[in-house]
């Protein structure tokens, strides 16, 4: 299932597992010691991408702040871009922190590293089976190989490799139903910081993009009636974690913002209200990231996640618009 890694990773990870020590934390914690050091360690290194046959590589620098965090990525190669993001403490901690907008091509293209993820929900459902594959390392450092199998083909299969002090993803492999290797992001240099200079986390270049991820407006309270935006039904193992309003050009008409997550695969569906030529349907894929868009009345829905095509679509085809008092969806 699992090939070579290229040549330029092939110095900074050893693929042969040591043995695993009985008294060690199972898969289970392990994930949750991950999704809890994306909002707790600060860090500076270089990641990898691999998407198929193109190759990415990004400098970043990571400072947490408040719960939240702040840093900088910069490719390396290809064409040179540059991103400042700033993600308060509810959008770590909820795992949004990695949805740059409600555009799905930002969210496919943006040089990112995972999120925070609500691993307690794999307890919920059988999507995964969770194995320990042993020691590793990863750019120099120990980490603990875990493999997430999906049990189906609404998910993919997850390979991490996990610092052993600290749970950072260093490295992180996303595989399809047939085994195939979609994403692997890995870092070649990773250094952890106990503080990051403001002057570090500036923006280098004039053209950077600058995006703040904020929770706009709290959490939009259960609706069983139906009168406001909301699913028919989620695929089988997902549940809804986030959904808030969301400002639009329209104060009368708010969009409106969703995450729904596995306890390892989140997708983001945005409601926004559109007209002319910045209505869309269809859909988009970059590398493991599928996005499908879809129009209901005067608002757009997308759906956006790195998740199988099937997925995001019946996501999208879920989402309903507010029902009159005593109606009822199709």
């Amino acid at each position: 299932m699992y090939g070579g890694l290229p040549w330029v990773l092939a110095a900074s990870v050893a693929l042969l597992p040591l043995p695993v020590i009985a008294s060690d934390p199972g898969p289970a914690e392990w994930l949750e010691r991950m999704s809890a050091s994306v909002h707790s360690e600060s860090y500076r290194g270089t990641f990898v991408l691999q998407r198929k046959d193109r190759l990415d590589t990004v400098r970043v620098i990571h400072a947490v702040e408040d719960g939240g965090y702040r840093e900088r990525l910069h490719t390396l190669s290809g064409q040179e871009r540059e991103v400042v993001r700033s993600v308060d403490r509810l959008s770590a901690q909820s795992g949004t922190g990695a949805a740059s907008g409600g555009q799905a091509a930002e969210a496919g293209s943006t040089p990112r590293w995972p999120v925070s993820s609500p691993v307690h929900l794999l307890a919920e459902h059988d999507g995964y089976s969770l194995k320990d594959q042993g020691r590793s390392r990863v750019a120099g450092h120990a980490c603990r190989m875990l493999l997430a199998r999906a049990g189906d083909l609404l998910r993919y299969s997850h390979r991490y490799c996990l610092h052993e002090d600290t749970g950072l993803p260093l490295l992180s492999e996303l595989y399809s139903g047939s085994g195939q290797l979609l994403e692997r992001l890995a870092f070649t240099d990773l250094e952890l910081l106990d503080r990051v200079p403001d002057a570090a986390l500036e923006p280098v270049s004039e053209g950077a993009d600058r995006i703040e991820v904020r929770a706009e407006r709290g959490h939009l309270r259960p609706d069983p009636d139906g009168r406001d935006w909301g699913f028919s039904e989620l695929p089988s193992g997902f549940r809804l974690v986030v959904a808030r309003e969301r400002s639009s050009d329209d104060p009368e008409q708010p969009g409106r913002y969703f995450v729904v997550s596995d306890g390892l695969a989140s997708v983001s569906v945005y409601v926004e209200p559109v007209e002319g030529e910045r209505r869309f349907e269809g859909a988009t894929r970059a590398g493991a990231t599928h996005a499908v868009a879809r129009i209901e009345g005067d608002y757009q829905i997308t759906a956006v996640g790195d998740v199988p095509r099937e997925t995001v679509e019946r996501l999208a085809a879920a989402m309903h618009p507010p029902q009159p008092v005593g109606g009822r969806h199709e």
